[in-house]
């Protein structure tokens, strides 16, 4: 594995004696006899030696000379960039396989292919300080001739110059060589955290050694008496201080390296499942399982896919860090149709169970300018228009009947011949409806559109998943010409907004050519459910009509004609106690012809 970054270009002799002397001395935290910066320095001008510091310093003041010399020659005043800083590195393998001058030849030989190293001044300052060998270049801009070393596009040209190297060396592949290769991304926070504890280990020291400069003389000789004595060392408070600080610091670098670890366990599972799924559709599928969700990162400005991200738990992590292989573009060089199946598209299922399944599926007979291909991994069959290059784009096919022929599922760009070709296949399949799941309002008009056009009596043949998805207006461009009875079906199965009710019945009204259709529009305005409605006659509806409801109406008096024999009544019982009190004993002729003649007109 070859990697070649350009780190930065610099304009003036400062910046050049600054990034020497970068290269030269090492960071104060990382330097150690067992992390050193500073193993070697090579150059086309000459030998360095880094073991005379003034042999050394003079050499370096003679290449900034060359430098310097070569770009006075150049008399294009555009040509600002003096030097330029790289950075070339190899894989673990490679470098035991090759000694590390032939590594730093390989490393020039890769920057040939790109500028004129033979006579460009350079240096070459190998390096291990972060665990892995590799090679710092500082190079003048111009060569011995004036001319300036500078290329367009030099990130691209370093990977094909990269990659060149690789198959010259059989040094292991990257990038291109790799292409159907999947490769994990090295984990970027060991080198942090590995820099991070260093530099803590070597801040704790110093204050220390600031922390026992305070010390009075008095507390000098206690101290020496106290080590010499006890077996422990004696800490003044200022230590004592800097040890609490310094194990602070030593548990949060333990937390945040905890917060890695884990991170790098939700890393290589996502890239697991990415190794072992079968297509775009299975690993999308194994996500949703692990309750890991996709995001499709775009421009603010233009909306175009800028990259991919993962969330799971509350962590987000970019395709990228886990993966050189899966970046955006490389995970839809993999999967063609990645971002068509995670955005779901609208797909047709059979609503009820199908009374038969073909066999023999055959899209000629249903329409010969279209050809089929079947899906190996789960038997699906892919739908094809007959001018598409199948081999060249699998992907990029029409529709796909499922394996079990119970759903159709469309492609990237459906049009109307895709639509009508899904109700085409559907009725061939026994399908007695269809739902749609996933879709639009506007795709799901298209649709019941495309069914309409096919047969009059398809209008409804398609249901959406969602309800409330059209309007009355939508339902009018599909068939211009509504009855009372496709208002009345598109309500009863929930198609309509529920704020267009004023609109829906004033249509119905202007629609309804029968008494029992006007009646029908009256119980539907007293809050009556269309389905209700729909299981009524003609006759109830008339019924309700004129009795206002649909029960059996009550006979009942009128109220002054009730109160009038209430008024009867009273006086009747008046009359008896009065008959009583009156009459002889033994004679009951009269009172009794009375009682008759008021039972006659009580009410029964």
């Amino acid at each position: 594995m070859a990697i070649a970054k350009l780190l930065h270009e610099g304009e003036t002799v400062k910046q050049l004696k600054s990034i020497i002397r970068y290269n030269t001395v090492a960071k104060e935290y990382l330097n150690s006899p067992e992390n050193p910066r500073l193993l070697q320095a090579l150059s086309n001008l000459g030998v360095i030696d880094i073991s005379d510091l003034v042999a050394y310093q003079g050499f370096m003041d003679g290449f900034i000379e060359e430098v310097k010399l070569n770009k006075s020659q150049s008399t294009n005043r555009r040509q600002t960039k003096l030097y330029a800083h790289e950075m070339l590195s190899f894989e673990d393998e490679d470098n035991a396989r090759f000694t590390q001058d032939e590594l730093a030849q390989i490393s020039v030989e890769l920057l040939s292919s790109l500028y004129d190293m033979e006579n460009t001044p350079y240096l070459i300052y190998p390096q291990v300080d972060s665990g892995r060998l590799h090679f710092h270049f500082v190079r003048g801009m111009h060569n011995s001739l004036g001319e300036y070393q500078r290329v367009k596009n030099s990130k691209r040209k370093m990977r094909v110059a990269c990659e060149k190297i690789e198959r010259k060396y059989n040094l292991t592949p990257t990038g291109n060589n790799v292409s159907n290769e999947i490769r994990p991304a090295n984990d970027p926070m060991a080198k942090v955290m590995k820099n991070r504890k260093l530099e803590a280990e070597y801040q704790h020291q110093k204050n220390l050694s600031a922390a026992k400069e305070q010390d009075a003389p008095l507390t000098k000789l206690k101290r020496k008496s106290y080590d010499l004595l006890m077996e422990g060392k004696y800490q003044n408070e200022a230590e004592m201080a800097e040890h609490t600080s310094y194990e602070q610091v030593q548990q949060n670098l333990t937390e945040t390296t905890q917060v890695n670890q884990k991170l790098e366990t939700v890393k290589k599972h996502i890239f697991n499942l990415y190794k072992s799924a079968n297509d775009e559709a299975d690993f999308i599928e194994q996500l949703e399982e692990q309750e890991i969700t996709v995001e499709i990162i775009k421009h603010a400005k233009s909306g175009k896919n800028k990259g991919i991200v993962f969330h799971h738990k509350g962590e987000t992590i970019s395709g990228g860090k886990i993966s050189s292989s899966m970046t955006l573009g490389k995970i839809k060089k993999r999967f063609p149709n990645f971002i068509h199946t995670l955005e779901k598209p609208p797909s047709l299922r059979a609503t009820f169970k199908q009374q038969r399944k073909m066999l023999d599926f055959q899209i000629e007979n249903i329409n010969r300018y279209y050809k089929q291909q079947r899906n190996n991994v789960n038997g699906d069959i892919l739908i094809y228009f007959g001018k598409k290059n199948i081999v060249a784009r699998p992907y990029n096919y029409n529709i796909v009947l499922s394996n079990d022929r119970s759903k159709i599922r469309f492609g990237s760009s459906t049009n109307s011949y895709d639509l009508t070709l899904s109700i085409n296949v559907a009725l061939e399949n026994g399908w007695q409806a269809a739902t749609l799941t996933n879709s639009s309002p506007d795709f799901l008009k298209r649709m019941m559109k495309a069914a309409y056009e096919k047969d009059p009596d398809l209008l409804f043949f398609v249901q959406p998943d969602k309800s409330q998805q059209l309007t009355l207006r939508d339902l009018i461009e599909i068939k211009s010409n509504l009855c009372f009875q496709d208002i009345t079906i598109a309500i009863k199965n929930d198609l309509l907004v529920k704020n267009e009710n004023k609109k829906v019945i004033s249509k119905l009204r202007e629609l309804a050519e029968s008494e029992g259709e006007r009646a029908f529009i009256a119980a539907f305005e007293r809050g009556f459910s269309i389905t209700e409605l729909c299981k009524k006659t003609e006759r109830e509806l008339l019924k309700f009509m004129q009795n206002d409801s649909f029960q059996k109406p009550h006979t009942t008096q009128p109220k002054e004609q009730k109160r009038a024999v209430e008024v009867q009544l009273e006086e009747r019982d008046n009359q008896l106690q009065e008959l009583r009190h009156q009459a002889p004993t033994g004679s009951v002729e009269t009172p009794l012809n009375t009682i008759k003649h008021w039972n006659k007109i009580r009410p029964q």
